[in-house]
């Protein structure tokens, strides 16, 4: 239970501030990290690994319900879970060239955390937090080729750490997943916790069905390439150039065609048995009533934002939800990550 000393309005819903706590529920923590409540990385930290993924869990079960009326509880899934402790492989760290610090934004502003460790990163990106002089050196290299953030005034670095070295802005490697390997660099999008990784690639890949399979906004050609040798005609789909280059050589099995998903799709026809999508957290938009009028027989969603992806799923009212699986990919804070499986009635 708690005090609200100041409520603002935001797009339809209450947003509170100067909150105090009279009371708190039992499955409240203490973070044991030193920057909780100031770093803006972290705003779920305050609850373990296993509620963090039941609370997730509630969250995306409650949208999808309120959204298209359907009872979901027989095919909701036990979220999957694992430890915060040293699972993100990839992070941005914001660098100010004045005074030489490092860190990551504050709660609700452009001012800099110094940080010099982070609880939730691998070894290997807090031991450049440890000793940022490396840093400093590639700042001032990216500070003349790419400038400052306009709004905070900070040089913006990312970095990645794949399998041979941590990737610094601009710089490529091979991250491996399982018997998966992934060419990508520092800059481009793909999931920081490896530890439950092969577990979304596990659902997706034993829930395709039929021997032709679309991958849309495929990013590095992530589920295209753990479908590579299963004999399937893959066609995948990825506005993002540098992306595309990278999934050539995951899998160089599938056709990949540069373009946005919600154009692409206007132009392309049916004739698919899965549809794989993985929007950005803005969801499908438009492109979701397109996309289901192909009549696939089958729709693997992998969402990021319940939200959007409960407003895509009422596109697809000739489906069935089939499955619905949360995977806790970012303990510690609000986002939740979701697949859920729908076949054609």
């Amino acid at each position: 239970m708690g005090e609200y000393q100041a409520l603002y309005e935001r797009r339809g819903h209450l947003e509170a501030t100067d909150l105090h706590r009279i009371d708190s529920a039992p499955e409240r923590i203490v973070s044991d990290c030193p920057y909780s409540g100031i770093c803006g990385g972290c705003d779920f930290d305050y609850v373990d690994e296993e509620h963090s993924a039941l609370f997730k869990n509630a969250i995306v079960k409650a949208n999808i319900e309120k959204s298209t009326g359907r009872d979901i509880s027989d095919v909701m899934m036990a979220p999957l879970y694992a430890s915060s402790s040293g699972y993100r492989s990839r992070c941005r760290i914001h660098v100010s060239m004045k005074d030489r610090r490092i860190g990551f934004l504050a709660k609700r502003s452009n001012e800099l955390v110094e940080v010099g460790r982070c609880p939730m990163l691998t070894q290997r990106l807090n031991d450049i937090l440890a000793d940022p002089r490396g840093l400093f050196t590639r700042a001032q290299s990216h500070l003349f080729s790419s400038g400052v953030n306009r709004k905070t005034g900070f040089v913006e670095l990312s970095l990645f750490d794949a399998d041979d070295k941590v990737l610094i802005a601009g710089e490529e490697g091979v991250k491996t997943v399982g018997p998966y390997r992934f060419h990508l660099g520092a800059g481009v999008f793909f999931q920081s916790n490896a530890v439950l990784l092969p577990r979304l690639f596990e659902t997706v890949k034993r829930n395709v069905m039929g021997s032709r399979v679309m991958d849309l906004y495929s990013g590095v050609g992530t589920f295209s390439t753990i479908l590579e040798g299963e004999g399937l005609e893959v066609v995948a789909v990825e506005r993002d150039r540098q992306c595309l280059s990278f999934a050539r050589r995951n899998a160089p099995s599938a056709r990949f065609f540069t373009d946005d998903v919600a154009l692409w799709s206007k132009k392309a026809r049916g004739g698919v048995d899965t549809v794989i999508v993985d929007p950005p957290r803005t969801g499908l938009g438009q492109a979701a009533h397109t996309i289901a009028s192909w009549s696939a027989g089958r729709v693997i969603y992998v969402s990021c934002n319940s939200a959007t992806l409960a407003n895509d799923l009422r596109a697809f009212d000739g489906y069935d939800i089939r499955l619905v699986q949360v995977i806790d990919f970012y303990p510690g804070t609000g986002h939740e990550e979701s697949v859920v499986v729908m076949d054609r009635r």
